[in-house]
């Protein structure tokens, strides 16, 4: 008889910083957005992020899309990029 492979659910997440990776993470932040130009800045904390472009609803069958258009930020939608947890 063939043993099960399982794992625990948690295994599947993604890890979590510890403090001195999150401080770090925080420092790194800082110094790019103190010496790259707001849309470089932009470019380097963006890439390789995609857009979520459907959904589904549980317990639904409908599907709702997204207009990419929308999903735009513009510079005066900005937030204070300093203080996002990183």
């Amino acid at each position: 008889m063939a043993s099960l492979d399982r794992k625990s659910s948690i295994e599947n997440e993604p890890r979590t910083l510890n403090i001195q990776q999150f401080q770090l993470a925080r420092e790194a932040a800082l110094y790019v957005m103190s010496t790259r130009s707001m849309e470089e800045a932009l470019g380097i904390f963006t890439k390789g992020l995609e857009p979520v472009v459907n959904c589904v609803r549980e317990n639904e069958a409908t599907m709702m899309d997204y207009d990419y258009e929308d999903l735009e930020i513009s510079h005066n939608q900005l937030r204070d990029i300093e203080s996002a947890p990183f």
